[in-house]
C-alpha cells in the first residue's frame, strides 16, 4: 500500500508517470502537481505566510497565502482525470488545513515547471478573506496581511527570506495593474 503522502510524478506535459513519496519528489526535483492560492483581505492587502522552519523547501521563507501538493487520495478517478476539479478541491482543502478558513476561489492560471524557479505543474487561485486565520503549526509559522509598500520594504530587506515564486507572483500582479505601491 502506498504511503498517504505519495504524489503523482508527471512529465513535462503534466501526464502521470508514477507515484512517489513526497520526500523523494523534492530530493530529486521531479515534476509534480500542486496548488497555490493568493488571498487578499477586503482592504486590498496581500495575505502572506511564513513557511515553517522545518519545511523541506524554502524553510522560514515568506510565501504566498497558501499552497499544497495534490496527493494520491485527491484523485477520485485516475491520476489524469478531472484535473481542474481536483486542483480546486485541493486548493479548498489547503485553505482549511493551513489557514483554518473557507473562501470562494477563482481560477487565475495554470503554470508549468520553470527551470530555476520551481518544478511543479500548478494551478493558481485567488480569493478574499479577512481572517482570523488559524494556522497549521506543522506547516505555517506566521500569517500576515501586507500593503504593497509593506511588501516592498520586506522584499528590499536582505534579511527577510522570500520564495522566488512569491516575488514572481507579486510582479505578475503588478504587471496587471494590481497590488501597486
Amino acid at each position: 500500500m502506498e504511503e498517504p503522502l505519495s504524489i503523482a510524478v508527471v512529465d513535462e506535459s503534466n501526464r502521470f508517470v508514477r507515484w512517489e513519496r513526497k520526500t523523494e519528489v523534492h530530493r530529486l526535483r521531479l515534476f509534480h502537481r500542486s496548488v497555490h492560492i493568493v488571498l487578499f483581505d477586503s482592504r486590498g492587502r496581500l495575505v502572506i505566510q511564513q513557511r515553517h522552519p522545518q519545511k523541506l523547501t524554502y524553510p522560514a521563507h515568506w510565501d504566498g497565502s497558501c499552497a499544497g501538493h495534490v496527493e494520491r487520495p485527491d484523485y477520485p478517478g485516475g491520476p489524469d482525470e478531472g484535473l481542474d476539479a481536483v486542483y480546486l478541491s485541493v486548493a479548498q482543502r489547503e485553505l482549511q488545513e493551513e489557514l483554518g478558513i473557507s473562501a470562494p476561489l477563482s481560477f487565475v492560471e495554470a503554470r508549468g515547471p520553470e527551470k530555476g524557479l520551481h518544478y511543479e505543474h500548478f494551478q493558481l487561485f485567488e480569493g478574499t478573506h479577512d481572517g482570523p486565520y488559524i494556522i497549521q503549526l506543522e506547516e505555517v509559522h506566521a500569517v500576515k496581511a501586507v500593503t504593497a509598500a509593506e511588501f516592498d520594504a520586506m522584499a528590499s530587506d536582505g534579511s527577510v527570506l522570500m520564495t522566488p515564486l512569491l516575488r514572481r507572483t507579486v510582479s505578475q500582479l503588478r504587471g496587471q495593474g494590481r497590488f501597486l505601491a
